[in-house]
C-alpha cells in the first residue's frame, strides 16, 4: 500500500516538474548555440499590449525568435537580414515597461517583402548589436526600401 502511494507521489512530482525541466533544458540548448539574447516581441497590434517574452539568436543571415515559454525547438519568427530594415527606436511606455525585461528599449523593424512592422524589446546593447547586424549585410545583399528582389 505505501509503495503505491510512494509511486503515485513520485509520478505526481515528475508530472509537475517535467515541463519546467524541459523548458530549462531548451533554454540551455539555445544558449549553448551562441548569439542568444533576451528579446520580447509584440504580437498584438494595440500599443502597449500583446508582448510575448522570448529569446532571439543570430544564425547566419537570420535572426530567429523563440517564445520563452514554449517547448518548440523551432523559431516562431525568422527575420532575414537582407529584407529586414531598422525603422526606429524608443523607450517603452509605462504600460509596456511592466511586462518587458528591465531596462528595455523598443526597436521597430519592418519586413521589406511583406511590409509588416514588428516591435522588438531588448536591452540597449542588444539593440545596438541588432542595428549593426542589419547594416553589415554582404555587398549586394541589401535592397533599399521599395525595390524588388531580382528573380
Amino acid at each position: 500500500m505505501w509503495w503505491e502511494l510512494l509511486w503515485l507521489g513520485l509520478a505526481l512530482v515528475l508530472f509537475v516538474l517535467l515541463p519546467f525541466m524541459v523548458l530549462y533544458a531548451r533554454r540551455r540548448w539555445l544558449h549553448g548555440l551562441g548569439g542568444v539574447f533576451d528579446c520580447a516581441l509584440q504580437l498584438g497590434k494595440d500599443t502597449g499590449v500583446g508582448w510575448s517574452l522570448g529569446l532571439a539568436r543570430y544564425r547566419g543571415d537570420q535572426l530567429q525568435w523563440f517564445r520563452s515559454f514554449s517547448l518548440s525547438l523551432r523559431p516562431k519568427f525568422v527575420f532575414r537580414r537582407g529584407r529586414t530594415h531598422y525603422v526606429s527606436r524608443r523607450a517603452p511606455r509605462a504600460i509596456e515597461a511592466v511586462s518587458l525585461y528591465a531596462d528595455s528599449c523598443i526597436v521597430l523593424v519592418s519586413d521589406a517583402a511583406t511590409g509588416r512592422e514588428y516591435n522588438l524589446a531588448m536591452s540597449n546593447d542588444s539593440a545596438v548589436a541588432l542595428m549593426s547586424w542589419l547594416e553589415s549585410a554582404p555587398p549586394g545583399a541589401y535592397l533599399p526600401r521599395g525595390t524588388e528582389s531580382p528573380s
